[in-house]
């Protein structure tokens, strides 16, 4: 007999939340698995924290209802709730040490725990703390202040784990290095963590999966490479990566048409004739030295901007429109074949990398670098 799916773990259910008469949750559902690490990505204002404080019952919601390892959770005060979380701010105590703001949590249980110092000394070994035990939290890093925090957080062994833009506050070599220190330890551990935040590079690099959220509604849920590969909306699409965008006419179902045009994809789900916002990566593009031939697009090299190990070349295409199109070859191609601006060159966009989407969707075509 096959096997039954396994319930899951949380479930959030038509949850909306209202400010007078501002919408901030707008029938949000999804569920989360057992040890599954989830991101919560949009931009400020989306409702992604407002989400969290939901579940964490630190808002109440004014729709919907919230169900934790089979337990209605959606009246219950946070105190009733199973839940550790680090707040952007870190929240420590200023006049408490390390210990004792990890312990702090355990000693506010009733009944009290026993073996707190134990516990505190494993969570202090486990975040990578030990000899800064009576450190006051001026005289940590930002960093250490971070794994503090985690520390208090997981003291009272919770269920759920909920992480509020806990990386914002730290430049960026420490944050790249406390993201794969914590997504390690969440495995290792096995604890289903919820994280709010605005990069999608911190959400590609850290989630199982990744809930998309704008003005208050889920956009799309998938993981990471679905979502990078299979935006669901040109607002996804956008947010996620860098993608260029340029208004086309459907002119049959294997082809679209630009201002002086046609180039081949796959129009299914669009009606011959009707008008589409068509989306490519900047790295789904090649680049033909020299004069464009009938089987390129002739484009006239306006930028370039090197990032790192590649270059993003911006074109200026006449026959696409006048949006600038964006192209991403890597560093050692150009050592290869130089290149200047001013340069007319030819390029080519598979057919298979070219993503239709319906007209009228928020986009920020071509602002986000």
């Amino acid at each position: 007999m096959p096997s039954t799916p396994a319930a899951p773990y949380l479930q959030i259910t038509a949850l909306s939340k209202k400010f007078g008469p501002f919408t901030a949750l707008d029938q949000v559902s999804f569920t989360m698995a057992r040890g599954e690490f989830v991101c919560l990505l949009g931009p400020s204002g989306c409702g992604k924290t407002t989400l969290l404080r939901c579940i964490a019952g630190l808002e109440h919601q004014s729709e919907g209802h919230i169900a934790q390892d089979g337990r209605d959770i959606s009246q219950l005060p946070p105190s009733e709730r199973d839940f550790g979380i680090v707040f952007q701010s870190y929240a420590l105590f200023p006049n408490m040490t390390s210990t004792q703001n990890i312990a702090f949590g355990m000693q506010n249980q009733r009944p009290l725990p026993t073996g707190i110092d134990q516990r505190v000394e494993e969570l202090m070994q486990l975040v990578g703390l030990d000899g800064h035990g009576s450190k006051y939290p001026a005289q940590l890093s930002g960093g250490q202040q971070q794994r503090v925090a985690l520390a208090r957080a997981l003291a009272t062994s919770p269920g759920l784990l909920l992480l509020d833009e806990p990386l914002s506050a730290l430049d960026a070599k420490v944050r790249v290095r406390l993201r794969r220190e914590i997504r390690d330890l969440q495995k290792r551990l096995g604890i289903t963590t919820i994280m709010v935040t605005h990069d999608q590079e911190e959400a590609q690099a850290m989630a199982d999966r990744i809930v998309v959220m704008n003005e208050g509604r889920l956009e799309q849920v998938g993981t990471p490479g679905e979502i990078y590969a299979h935006p669901a909306s040109a607002f996804v699409a956008d947010f996620i990566g860098v993608m260029n965008f340029v208004e086309a006419r459907v002119q049959s179902p294997t082809a679209v048409h630009f201002e002086s045009v046609s180039l081949a994809c796959d129009t299914q789900g669009h009606a011959t004739g009707g008008h589409v916002v068509c989306g490519f990566r900047p790295e789904d593009v090649s680049v033909v030295p020299g004069p464009a031939n009938g089987a390129h697009l002739a484009a006239q090299l306006m930028a370039i901007e090197p990032l790192g190990p590649f270059v993003r070349l911006h074109f200026e295409v006449p026959t696409l429109g006048t949006a600038p199109i964006r192209v991403d070859v890597r560093r050692n191609e150009l050592d290869a074949q130089p290149v200047a601006t001013g340069q007319h060159m030819g390029l080519h966009i598979a057919p298979s990398a070219i993503q239709l989407f319906a007209r009228g969707v928020s986009q920020e075509t071509g602002a986000r670098a």
